[in-house]
């Protein structure tokens, strides 16, 4: 282990922590801000971290990291210190290789890596079991135990090769979860439409000369009648316009009117029931014996 330069070490760091944040944006408690993170998330995530018992190893790669100490109540959101962490996300994404290592301290603390900082990863890489990328020491001792754990079960057969199925595997579950919420949106879909096939279609109605007739809701109006197509309205669809003549009932045995008019640009259009002119869409009224006796018998050449 002699011949491994700083460079090996700070590459296994490195790796270490990048292969940890992988673990820690899918399952881990922070994972809310790790699994986009950009510069806001990581800057309330150190925040959060470092205003709870932060270590003195912890608040001195702050400092070098900042340039200040931290305080907890003097919080900084300005673009300038937000901007520091755009190099932060950068290598947790692999994006790019900082050039200072207290960028990389900076990202042990807010995945919680241990052995933290460089210094304390470097002492204790001389265990014998070091691989520059994949040293036991780059997780928790809780995780080492899940990790070795897996290794065991699945059959694995390095503890790196544990780790990356972990990863694996978290990826596959959400894959997987993914298509099950598409499958259910689909099935949902599939029962709208075979409800919406299964109802009686929707019946429609068009005025036409003196009478509304059924059609279908689909037709178009043309030039031999410009009425527009209406839902079916019960109310209305048995309304016609009528002629008045002598034989005519207009009233009931208590006086009600039976017989409702509407006005035009013509004079008067009478009907056998309340409702809505068809044409002008105004309300009906009650015909009365003034009404009557100044429209009616007449011909629609003399309204």
């Amino acid at each position: 282990m002699d011949n491994i330069t700083r460079c090996n070490y700070e590459k296994a760091y490195k790796e270490a922590i990048r292969r940890k944040y992988q673990i820690e944006k899918e399952v881990g408690d922070y994972s809310n801000y790790l699994e986009t993170p950009s510069q806001a998330h990581l800057r309330d995530l150190c925040w959060k971290i470092l205003s709870v018992n932060p270590t003195p190893d912890d608040l001195k790669v702050y400092w070098d990291f900042k340039g200040v100490p931290f305080d907890k109540n003097a919080e900084d959101t300005s673009t300038c210190y937000t901007d520091k962490y755009k190099k932060v996300g950068a290598f947790l994404r692999g994006e790019k290789e900082p050039q200072k290592i207290d960028t990389v301290d900076m990202a042990a603390i807010l995945i919680d890596f241990e052995p933290r900082p460089f210094r304390k990863f470097k002492a204790k890489a001389v265990c014998e079991d070091l691989e520059v990328y994949g040293c036991k020491e780059d997780l928790s001792e809780m995780e080492n135990e899940q990790i070795l754990e897996v290794s065991k079960t699945t059959g694995m057969p390095t503890y790196k090769s544990a780790i990356n199925w972990l990863v694996e595997k978290k990826s596959i579950e959400k894959k997987f979860a993914l298509l099950r919420n598409v499958a259910i949106t689909a099935v949902v879909c599939l029962i709208g439409v075979v409800i919406y096939l299964a109802l009686p279609n929707k019946q429609c109605m068009q005025w036409s000369g003196d009478h509304y007739e059924i059609v279908t809701c689909t037709l178009k109006t043309n030039g031999f009648n410009s009425n527009p197509v209406e839902l079916l309205d019960e109310s209305l669809v048995n309304l016609k316009k009528i002629d008045i003549s002598d034989n005519t009932i207009c009233f009931d045995k208590n006086g009600t009117a039976t017989i409702w008019y509407g006005k035009t640009a013509d004079g008067i259009d009478f009907f056998n029931g309340h409702g809505r002119h068809p044409e002008s869409n105004d309300a009906l009224k009650p015909v009365t014996s003034y009404i009557l006796k100044k429209y009616a018998h007449r011909t629609s050449a003399e309204k």
